[in-house]
């Protein structure tokens, strides 16, 4: 795949030694899991602060969910650290360019939104998906408060986790070895990364891997990471709180726009895992890479 000359990929080639791909990936966990300790201590006051908001007050599974998807944002910093203080590099350089960023996110977020509605249509028209008719949480128009704040939640969410693999691990990876190895590197830690969530299973791993073969496509062909992050959030966010399923493995149920089930084979539907985990999903995401390689290939012939 050919790259421009100011692509973010060669953007870290003036850096004086990148690492290599062990300890490349111990930073990547260290990110994840350092800064979402800090942010569980950081977010604390946040926490107090809000538990006597009445929207909160009143849904505590919403505000608990909110603080642990706000609390990715120290993840972030401490990758912000890391390219700024110690690589010496601008933001830019891992994708985070100010040219129309808020057009690019908007088509990333929509992308988002309509790969997890075409799984849900394919489910539904099949017979796999059910509406739920006691649900636990607030459905429809009474939601629409809880919605809106978990939506910030995901915004955060979905735009760390594409910082640490994409915009930072793929970007050195491809800087010190090649293209190939940065993909296939961040987008099976990306998967592996899901393997302590409830009810993972081998096919939720696959996907999640595809996914970040998408993303990492996506950023290479664009030389920009705003889209991915609205994608990313989008996903999670269009499975959790418009159709009310899980997000890989969790439990959201802190308001949706409607509440489905998914029923039947659990190797079709994703199961308790959410719809990310069925083989639709995986039909979808192939799909959806093997467009994204075609419009590549096309634009080079």
């Amino acid at each position: 795949m050919l790259l421009k000359k100011n692509s973010i990929i060669n953007s870290s080639k003036n850096e004086k030694k990148s690492p290599n791909f062990i300890w490349a990936i111990i930073l990547s966990l260290i990110f994840m899991y350092g800064g979402s300790l800090i942010g569980s201590l950081a977010t604390v006051p946040l926490y107090l602060a809000l538990s006597n908001v009445p929207l909160f007050f009143n849904n505590q599974d919403l505000l608990s969910l909110l603080i642990t998807l706000f609390s990715f944002a120290f993840i972030s910093l401490l990758v912000f650290f890391r390219v700024k203080v110690i690589e010496k590099r601008s933001l830019s350089s891992i994708g985070f360019n100010k040219n129309n960023w808020l057009k690019k996110y908007s088509l990333g977020f929509l992308i988002g939104l309509v790969m997890m509605s075409i799984i849900v249509l394919i489910l539904l028209s099949f017979g796999y998906i059910t509406v739920e008719k006691n649900p636990i949480q607030l459905v429809g128009i009474s939601a629409i408060s809880s919605i809106l704040v978990i939506l910030f939640g995901w915004i955060i969410q979905g735009a760390t986790e594409e910082i640490v693999t994409r915009g930072w691990l793929l970007n050195v990876l491809s800087t010190k070895y090649n293209i190939g190895v940065g993909l296939l590197i961040s987008s099976t830690l990306f998967g592996l990364m899901h393997l302590t969530n409830p009810n993972v299973n081998y096919i939720a791993v696959i996907n999640i891997i595809l996914v970040g073969l998408f993303y990492g496509l996506y950023v290479i062909k664009t030389n920009d990471l705003w889209a991915v992050c609205g994608m990313h959030s989008a996903w999670n966010f269009a499975q959790g709180n418009i159709f009310g399923f899980e997000v890989s493995g969790l439990d959201v149920s802190v308001g949706s726009l409607i509440d489905l089930n998914l029923v039947g084979n659990n190797v079709i539907t994703g199961g308790a895992f959410g719809p990310e985990a069925g083989i639709i999903s995986t039909f979808i995401l192939l799909v959806s890479i093997g467009i994204l390689l075609f419009i590549n290939v096309m634009n080079y012939i």
